[in-house]
């Protein structure tokens, strides 16, 4: 029976990096060659390897790194918790879909005290016999769980922000793309400085008249505003109007309009705008906001009636200090 399941390929997630799939493919035929062998303690020190060899690279998509000398369980349980949302988002910790994959994790958990008392990779003073029983145990409890990861690391590859923020900076996006990706992300359960990372790249790839991420990345949050969090909401704003290199910067045709509709379901948009006030009072004009700030100005005035009441004085404000400025270092009038 084992042998039949390690001749079955592993599931290969597309985008993975080629040297992430050769470590696994490695692992995998080394596994094969020891049940093909019938060297069953090798099969279970192969087993634990290849787990954690999967285990690893999760990790490593998601753009985090741990020591080479990390308890095998802790990897385990971290490439775990990233690929679990993959299921559903939002299911309570009880839920059978995530009971039963939780439970794969536990017996492939248990492949390190397996490998230490019957696996290769330690001498011994004593000959511990490794029945077959023990071997297909093992082949099973790492195959089960190494696929269910691997069947969700194209989840991983097309949520990672690293990634994703760098896409937003270099690539096209065509549509519903990054509506796919931002899913993948899991917005949600992203760690506060994530979202908002997130959020400020949307907001600067919109800023530069990407037609697609604005209706993927901005204008999705007013018609689900339950799923966007503030930090990501708060970035998307910031995005709109400080370009890449800190400078202020906007696009008229969007940037007002689609910062006016983020800050209707914002908890706190007075505090946003007042945070914003105060980068753009801070930051240079970039070549292409000194040639159109007008513009900007007059577009955040046709917007002032789509920002909620509290916040609607100091985005007014901000309009008026663009003015001034433009007043006394460019010598409009």
């Amino acid at each position: 029976m084992i042998r039949l399941l390690v001749q079955e390929p592993l599931p290969r997630p597309k985008q993975v990096q080629p040297g992430h799939w050769a470590a696994l493919c490695d692992a995998h035929q080394r596994l094969g060659r020891a049940v093909e062998a019938g060297d069953f303690a090798h099969v279970v020190g192969a087993a634990k390897e290849l787990a954690e060899s999967a285990a690893r690279v999760t990790i490593e998509a998601n753009g985090e790194v741990y020591s080479d000398n990390a308890p095998y369980s802790t990897l385990l349980s971290a490439a775990h918790s990233i690929v679990a949302h993959a299921c559903k988002p939002n299911l309570p910790p009880d839920d059978l879909l995530r009971a039963i994959p939780t439970n794969a994790r536990k017996m492939a958990t248990q492949l390190a005290e397996i490998r230490n008392r019957y696996g290769t990779g330690h001498g011994r003073a004593d000959i511990h016999e490794v029945t077959e029983e023990v071997a297909e145990a093992s082949v099973h409890a790492a195959l089960l769980w190494v696929r269910w990861v691997l069947a969700r690391h194209e989840t991983v590859l097309l949520g990672n922000v690293t990634a994703l923020v760098t896409d937003l900076q270099n690539s096209s996006f065509s549509s519903g793309q990054l509506a796919e990706r931002l899913d993948a992300a899991n917005i949600p359960d992203l760690a506060e400085p994530e979202q908002r990372r997130l959020g400020v790249a949307v907001g600067r790839r919109t800023a530069n008249e990407t037609f697609n991420v604005r209706i993927d990345g901005v204008e999705a949050c007013a018609k689900n505003p339950e799923r966007w969090p503030d930090a990501y909401r708060k970035g998307v704003i910031e995005g709109l109007f400080i370009n890449l290199d800190n400078q202020v910067d906007a696009y008229s045709a969007a940037s007002p309009d689609c910062a006016a509709e983020l800050l209707q379901h914002h908890t706190t948009p007075a505090t946003v705008l007042a945070e914003l006030r105060e980068l753009l009072a801070t930051a240079s004009w970039s070549p292409r906001f000194i040639r159109r700030y007008a513009e900007t100005v007059a577009a955040m005035q046709a917007a002032s009636l789509k920002v909620p009441g509290a916040a609607q004085p100091i985005w007014n404000d901000i309009a008026r200090d663009l003015t001034a400025r433009a007043t006394d270092t460019l010598g409009t009038s």
